[in-house]
């Protein structure tokens, strides 16, 4: 998913997709990219009116239709005839102004309008009513979704139900969305995809699946992440003239990451740096015959900038691994015991990827805790360490807590799902992923890495989104490759919270960067020199 600014902001004389080029210039570069709770975005748009801001909510929706219009125009320009299908509430109020503004004579656009209502007009309330009104007095007319063809129409308009959405369509509403997503049309949804929760980012059922959404207002914190992935198409920002002050005086619920801004925190190197100065990580893992997980994490800490990558795996796999990667420096370990001369060496540890579950994987994580353990009650700092994989298996069958807030977890959701003892270990229709971090930071307290499309971190009483990545990832090793990344940024002795942002963000983009040769068919192979490219870009 990719997301843009193409904004309506009489404030601004600059194009908004600008702006967002030139981030680190423009104070409203972290507006942007504040993302809040459906009701939160409802109290900006109260606020906007009620403080003076504009005069009326309608003239919100009037600017809500024209930059759906100036979207269209732009990107749909050989487009003749446009269906919108509206439902109730302000969505339909959109609607029903951008009808009215798009079948003007002197619009440039000038489309032939077909527009859809699923329910009786005469029901509309308010600001609807009064588009709908608009419409109709412009010479507009409605039809019912029975006697619309999708088939004749070059663009739909998804105008059926906005943000205020908690349960599943039925019905026509239902049967609308359905007809939607079978049309094979483009589609541009309204706000937010219908059928969508803006919270979760779940459904409950059906959604419309859009092509481009252009949400308005404000971000809304569940279209970047779960469900929304898949349903939101290419996300477009319109803050409507939003003033600065309210996006600071209503608190935001989570933040999208932005490559241009993370990639400042890659490490810098001196031209007289030697390998010391970059971190020496320690991978542990690597149980009987999953010898390829710690190579592909300590792969991916070479080429993040890792100094020397040492892996502690069982004996038997030390050919295997030192015959694929001679860089890597691999030490048969047996017992706990065999740990100590390593952990003494290391500056960070990433302890998970093919550990196992069986003793020998429960008896170095013992020892690992243990040393991570001692460093909290003492208050002294010897290494940093990213758990993943089995050692959160182990951790979750035995609830092992440690209390310690600098140590990064990279759970997918089923691994998470073990950490909170869930009844279930596969995502549903209902999950919540945000409660769910915020679950697992309460439970183990460290910075958490929930892994899946749109990863989400959590930094204190923030929630970072990333909204990178794609389906192509979702192949063996992946989760390797990320623990690995993260392992070497925090051997390179970036802060944690740094690491866990900076470490799934170039993960994703390495990630987008292989999908250019084809989604079908990626390996976690074809990460790792698109990793090296971006540490050097």
């Amino acid at each position: 998913m990719n997301y843009k600014q193409s904004s309506y902001d009489p404030s601004s004389e600059k194009d908004d997709n600008q702006a967002l080029e030139s981030a680190s210039t423009d104070n409203r570069f972290d507006y942007v990219h504040y993302c809040y709770s459906a009701k939160a975005v409802r109290e900006i748009d109260y606020l906007m009116v009620d403080q003076g801001y504009v005069d009326t909510s309608y003239e919100l929706m009037n600017r809500a239709a024209q930059s759906m219009l100036d979207f269209i125009s732009r990107s749909y320009s050989h487009i003749h005839h446009i269906t919108i299908v509206c439902g109730a509430g302000n969505n339909a109020g959109d609607g029903y102004v951008l009808a009215r503004l798009a079948s003007q004579e002197d619009n440039e656009a000038h489309l032939k309008v077909h527009l859809v209502s699923i329910i009786d007009p005469e029901k509309l309330s308010g600001d609807a009513h009064h588009a709908c009104q608009g419409w109709l007095e412009s010479g507009g007319t409605i039809h019912s979704l029975e006697e619309t063809h999708f088939t004749a129409t070059d663009l739909i308009v998804d105008a059926l139900i906005g943000t205020g959405l908690n349960r599943a369509l039925e019905d026509e509403w239902h049967d609308a969305a359905t007809m939607i997503n079978n049309s094979s049309k483009p589609v541009i949804s309204v706000d937010i995809p219908s059928g969508l929760s803006a919270d979760t980012g779940s459904t409950h059922g059906v959604a419309v699946r859009a092509t481009h959404t252009i949400t308005f207002i404000a971000q809304k914190m569940g279209m970047y992440t779960a469900k929304a992935r898949h349903y939101c198409g290419e996300m477009h920002f319109a803050s409507l003239g939003v003033a600065d002050s309210l996006y600071t005086d209503i608190k935001h619920s989570a933040t999208l990451m932005e490559w241009n801004e993370i990639a400042r925190q890659l490490p810098c190197r001196s031209p007289t740096s030697h390998k010391g100065d970059n971190g020496h990580l320690l991978i542990i893992g690597g149980d009987y015959g999953m010898s390829g997980a710690c190579r592909i994490a300590g792969e991916a800490a070479l080429r993040a900038g890792a100094g020397l990558v040492s892996i502690a795996t069982r004996k038997d796999n030390i050919n295997a691994v030192n015959s694929a990667r001679p860089e890597l420096m691999v030490h048969g370990v047996e017992t706990a015991q065999d740990l100590e001369p390593l952990l003494k060496k290391a500056t960070a540890i990433a302890i998970g990827p093919g550990l196992g579950t069986q003793q020998w994987g429960m008896a170095l994580l013992d020892r690992v805790i243990k040393l991570l353990k001692h460093q909290s009650e003492n208050n002294v700092k010897q290494v940093t360490c990213v758990i993943d994989a089995d050692a959160l298996n182990i951790m979750a069958r035995h609830n092992f807590v440690i209390h310690d807030p600098e140590i990064i977890y990279t759970p997918h959701f089923g691994e998470a799902s073990r950490l909170l003892h869930h009844s279930t270990e596969f995502p549903s229709v209902e999950s919540d992923r945000f409660q769910m971090i915020r679950a697992l930071k309460q439970k183990y307290h460290g910075i958490f890495i929930l892994k899946g499309a749109g990863t989400l971190v959590n930094l204190d009483d923030n929630i970072s989104i990333c909204p990178y990545g794609n389906e192509g990832m979702a192949s063996a090793g992946m989760g390797d490759c990320l623990t690995g990344i993260i392992g070497a940024l925090l051997a390179q002795k970036l802060p944690t919270s740094y690491a866990a942002q900076l470490g799934v963000c170039l993960h994703a983009k390495a990630g987008d960067l292989a999908s250019l040769d084809g989604k079908k068919g990626m390996i976690v192979s074809d990460l790792l020199p698109k990793i090296r490219q971006l540490t050097n870009d």
